[in-house]
């Protein structure tokens, strides 16, 4: 099991690294050694090639890090090679600076309780979790087990909304909103899927059902693979309602496309300082794609920021919090403009006549609307990405 190396933990390795470095890189160049090779080095101090050409790594000139320490070998290794060096004939005074250095190696190891195997290895981890360039290959890992757990995985997973407002009555809002999936695998034994709808909170309070008129889904069967799935409601604890996409039509883990649509009115109870609507990743996909248009009335009044959270079943915690952003990647969030004009998406080709069909539904001008995206590659399964309207 990992056991993490701490910022502290990582400081102290710089220490020790630098130190290695800079003792070790004098001794070998010192004349006995110098321009040598590895192989030569090896027959001068009978000492195994392979340490030599590790400890050679120590004569880097970059820029010295921690990961230093998974190319060099172990205390014994620096040790075999300075008795080396002691037997070939280099005075002991000289060689003190680089025990010294080799003897800080040791002590470093035995506080964290590690060997410099298990060291390497963490060493590794704590790299590999804080290296921008490393994310999307972490997200991949996951999604591909989380596909394989689950039994389902999808291309692309969508939701675009359009929101307007009364000019005299700022807590009321009407939206269309669309929710579905491109290229959605899945098979008998998996969980079911779902048209989540978006929800949404004001001043970290889900707004309740008294402030929510909602019409159930609608299947957009120019949108949706042939022959068509269709879509169940189940009810959940009385009034809570889960709208379910049955596969039943088509062969075991073939793909298909679903996409619906959903007419919602909010009439929330008071005006409040922060609103946001969420996107619930549920399953694992390639892509996501969170589009939210407001229309001039709200846009004028309102800004738009977004964030990643994890989340679960029941959230103990209101979840717009900065505490609940567990993630170290932060949302490819942008500004779309007015209207539809770059509505475009390369990962689902549909994605602009999917977003004029929307403003079509309602009978809505898309130049009316400023439109506001979010879009990550290989989302983190179970995350939920928010978009935060907050005052002007």
């Amino acid at each position: 099991m990992p056991s993490f190396l701490t910022e502290k933990d990582i400081k102290n390795a710089s220490k020790v690294t630098i130190s290695l470095q800079k003792e070790f890189s004098a001794v070998l160049e010192f004349p006995l050694l110098n321009g040598l090779r590895s192989s030569l080095v090896a027959k001068k101090l009978g000492v195994n090639r392979m340490t030599c050409q590790r400890i050679s790594k120590l004569q880097t000139t970059d820029c010295v890090t921690p990961l230093l320490l998974i190319e060099i070998p172990g205390v014994s290794g620096l040790l075999e090679f300075l008795d080396g060096m002691k037997n070939a004939g280099t005075p002991q005074k000289k060689l003190e600076g680089a025990m010294s250095a080799v003897e800080a190696f040791s002590n470093f190891l035995r506080k964290l309780n590690l060997s410099h195997t298990k060291l390497m290895h963490e060493i590794s981890l704590h790299f590999e979790a804080t290296n921008p360039k490393q994310r999307l290959a972490r997200r991949k890992k996951l999604f591909e087990a989380a596909s394989a757990v689950m039994g389902q995985s999808a291309d692309t997973s969508i939701s675009m909304m359009a929101l307007t407002s009364k000019k005299d009555s700022p807590s009321y809002f009407e939206q269309i909103a669309i929710r579905g999936y491109s290229q959605i695998r899945a098979i008998h034994s998996s969980m079911p899927i779902r048209i989540a709808p978006n929800a949404a909170f004001s001043n970290y309070r889900k707004i309740g059902n008294d402030e929510v008129e909602r019409n159930k889904p609608v299947l957009i069967e120019q949108f949706c693979s042939t022959p068509l799935p269709t879509i169940d409601t189940r009810k959940i604890k009385e009034q809570n309602l889960a709208q379910i996409i049955n596969p039943e039509h088509l062969p075991i883990g073939e793909p298909f496309d679903c996409f619906a649509s959903q007419h919602n009115i909010w009439n929330v109870k008071a005006e409040t300082n922060s609103n946001s609507i969420w996107m619930y990743n549920d399953y694992p996909t390639k892509s996501c794609i969170f589009d939210i248009y407001l229309h001039s009335l709200v846009d004028e009044r309102l800004r738009i920021t977004s964030d990643c959270h994890l989340w679960g079943t029941a959230l103990l915690a209101p979840p717009e919090d900065d505490w609940m952003k567990r993630f170290t990647e932060d949302c490819d969030f942008k500004v779309l403009g007015r209207g539809a004009t770059l509505a475009d998406s390369s990962n689902y080709s549909k994605h602009k006549a999917l977003t004029q069909h929307m403003f079509d539904l309602m009978g809505w001008d898309p130049n009316d609307f400023t439109g506001y995206r979010c879009e990550v590659q290989m989302p983190i399964w179970r995350s939920g990405i928010s978009m935060n309207l907050l005052p002007k």
